[in-house]
């Protein structure tokens, strides 16, 4: 099993307190004590994030190893990766803005892969094929724009 840091990141780690304020009615985060709480949920995943993934699953193989490796654009504090764990996928977290720093500070204390960066128009700041997946929950990436589809991250 994950360690408890999936759930739970100590304040003295992350001291962002202002996130459970910006983001309250979001249910991302909670400061409950000397700790941060991650319900898993949040208006992303209503249902909570194991569902989520468990919805996703039906339609990609997220249990037979196919899927090893997954872009998560538009992170928030990145529930979707640090749930994907169960499933043997490693995903690489990308926060869009130097104003969610806090965002990727808790990931990382998730144990979460996260980082700081502006996606390309025209390719990604990564090699072609480092990623089995991605995704992208209300990041409002335009992957149609001009008549395209770009769902292939290669």
């Amino acid at each position: 099993p994950w360690p408890k840091s999936r759930d739970y990141v100590p304040y003295a780690n992350a001291p962002y307190k202002s996130l459970t304020v910006e983001k309250a009615v979001q249910n991302w985060i909670q400061y409950e004590g000397n700790v941060f709480r991650f319900p898993g949920g949040g208006t992303q995943f209503p249902q909570g994030a194991d569902a989520y993934i468990n919805e996703l699953a039906s339609v990609i193989p997220l249990d037979n190893g196919m899927v090893r490796t997954a872009l998560d654009t538009g992170c928030g504090v990145a529930s979707w990766g640090a749930y994907l764990f169960k499933k043997n996928v490693i995903a690489m977290s990308i926060a869009p803005r130097d104003s969610h720093e806090a965002q990727v500070q808790f990931a990382l204390e998730r144990g979460v892969p996260a980082i700081i960066g502006v996606l390309g128009t025209i390719m990604l700041p990564f090699p072609s094929g480092s990623f089995d997946m991605a995704h992208c929950s209300r990041c409002l990436i335009p992957w149609g724009a001009n008549g395209e589809n770009n769902y292939d991250v290669s």
